[in-house]
């Protein structure tokens, strides 16, 4: 839906050239524009400009951006959040939580003083609600709760959403009941798609009232929804949130921007505070004398080549292991890719309280020797493997590096098979492939989440391997905590880098623009900042008159 009138077709082609040439002059090599003073209504409302789709709506997946993070998270609070410096799960609508012994069953009690922004409180029936609603719909996100008991039946049509192992005991005590011990729940339930919905919340979502009327969104976060357009999204601060007083910004405003150049540009005009640099995005040449900072933040992405262990000389770990050190992970991170990508020595990358192992090496003399070894002297004999590529994407120039150098130093020979992206997930799934370059995204910032696709390959592992070690692994790592766990876990991780099924490439950062009011910033591996723990410090007096409070 758009607020905006219709008007002529040569009026927008003249706005549309005018803005092209505005653009084209504030980007060229300069830093004499002028910055913005901040209006007396934005003294304390932190300004965030953003390029890709924003939306209020929780449960409608798209690629989890910071932005659409911190929106949903602004406007609602989730039963956990994570710490950021250790990464394990705090309380924030619950007050605490307990596992039954088998640890299939979590009790979550909730805190007394969770209220609505219409002064309601927060029961445990609207988180049945939100969940029942995720599930029911064909909606990708649903995955998400896949560990719940009968989540997937539910979310393929199979069930009934009442049959979801979820319950109000009464109504500050939810019942959840899992499918399989699963270590890493309690600090899942910190993802944004798990909010609560009010009773209310599920009929303004379906009919997008929130556009006409804002006050009817009913939100448990720290802020509550004042406007909603096409140009973004202001929000207030709500005064029936359970910790109020402890918010130090007046509101956040979200301002839509046609690209990430554009939003970078909001930035350094002072119209902007904050904005996350999307790839290809550099941060010099800035415009204006605007003091800005550039924080970087490791990702919990990763990057791989999935090596299909049931075709051919692959089924040999001496061929796994030698196609893994020939490559140059280094080679191709050129450039504007230099300050996004770093090279994957091991899966698991660095994360709140559990640096990164360096399980890989590049060492083409040994790739040599195990390739001998196996059978395949200088490549000799060895089948063309194929490697299916999705022609629009961007990733030509690290794929066409990386077989090259196996073509360089072991005489192994790569056809990239450009597919559309529907036949090339065709051909991944019925096995008709090599090699896979493939992303995996963590949900929760641990070690267990993005190690656990190893236990499920009938679901998200593309060489469908599985070895009954790490099976027995993780599952005593799911009945562990703290050291004990983590020790289960790297010896886990230790076991599938042996073994070869997959070559880690590239790990990604993430790159955000801090004006230099902006305080409290803080490194999340998830993009899931709380906008409540920021505040602004005036280092401008404010000039201009605005709108009149929020």
């Amino acid at each position: 839906m758009t607020t905006s009138p219709r008007i002529p077709w040569w009026m927008a082609c003249a706005m549309a050239g005018a803005g092209g040439l505005m653009l084209a002059v504030w980007l060229a090599p300069r830093q004499d524009l002028p910055v913005i003073p901040r209006p007396a209504a934005d003294r304390d409302v932190l300004r965030i400009a953003y390029a890709q789709m924003v939306v209020v709506d929780p449960h409608r997946w798209y690629f989890p951006t910071p932005a659409q993070n911190q929106l949903i998270l602004g406007l609602w609070e989730p039963l956990i959040e994570c710490d950021p410096e250790s990464g394990q799960p705090m309380p924030a609508a619950a007050e605490s939580w307990h596992w039954s012994e088998d640890r299939l069953t979590l009790t979550v009690k909730l805190r007394a003083t969770g209220r609505w922004s219409n002064g309601d409180p927060v029961t445990a029936g609207d988180f049945v609600r939100s969940w029942r609603r995720l599930v029911g719909h064909d909606m990708a996100g649903a995955i998400v709760l896949y560990p719940v008991q009968g989540a997937e039946a539910v979310n393929r049509g199979t069930a009934a959403p009442d049959t979801l192992g979820v319950e109000a005991v009464d109504a500050l005590t939810l019942r959840i009941r899992l499918a399989a011990v699963r270590s890493t729940f309690v600090a899942e339930l910190a993802d944004p798609m798990l909010v609560p919905l009010h009773v209310t919340t599920p009929a303004v979502l379906a009919e997008d009232r929130s556009w006409r009327e804002p006050a009817a969104l009913v939100t448990n976060g720290a802020f509550r929804l004042i406007r909603a357009s096409k140009d973004g999204f202001r929000l207030g601060v709500s005064r029936h949130y359970r910790n109020h007083p402890a918010v130090r910004l007046a509101g956040v405003e979200f301002i839509r921007a046609d690209t990430a150049s554009m939003a970078r540009l909001l930035v350094a005009v002072g119209r902007a505070d904050l904005t996350h640099l999307s790839p290809g995005v550099p941060p010099e040449g800035w415009p204006t004398g605007r003091a800005v900072t550039e924080a970087t933040e490791l990702s919990l992405l990763i990057s791989s080549l999935d090596l299909n262990v049931t075709r051919g000389p692959l089924r040999d770990v001496r061929v796994r292991r030698a196609l893994a050190l020939a490559v140059d992970r280094s080679e191709p991170i050129t450039g504007e890719d230099a300050g996004r990508f770093v090279p994957a020595y091991s899966w698991v990358p660095d994360m709140p309280g559990r640096a990164g192992m360096a399980l890989f090496r590049e060492d083409a003399a040994e790739a040599r020797r195990l390739l001998a070894e196996a059978g395949y002297p200088g490549g000799r004999d060895f089948p063309v493997l194929i490697l299916p590529v999705n022609p629009r994407r961007d990733n030509y120039p690290f794929l066409q590096a990386w077989t090259d150098r196996w073509f360089r130093e072991l005489g192994v020979r790569t056809y990239l098979a450009y597919e559309p992206s529907d036949k090339r997930t065709s051909r991944v799934r019925s096995g008709n492939f090599d090699v896979a370059f493939n992303g995996v995204i963590a949900t929760v910032p641990d070690a267990g989440d993005l190690l656990g696709i190893f236990a499920h390959p009938e679901r998200f592992n593309a060489p469908h391997w599985m070895n009954p070690v790490n099976t027995q692994l993780m599952a005593e790592a799911n009945r562990k905590a703290g050291a004990e766990r983590l020790e289960l876990l790297e010896a886990f991780e230790r076991h599938v880098m042996a073994e070869v099924p997959t070559i880690p490439m590239l790990f990604e950062r993430r790159r955000t623009l801090l004006a230099g009011e902006v305080e409290g910033w803080y490194a999340d591996p998830l993009g899931r900042q709380a906008l409540k723990r920021l505040a602004l410090a005036p280092l401008v007096p404010p000039t201009l008159g605005g709108e009149e409070g929020l």
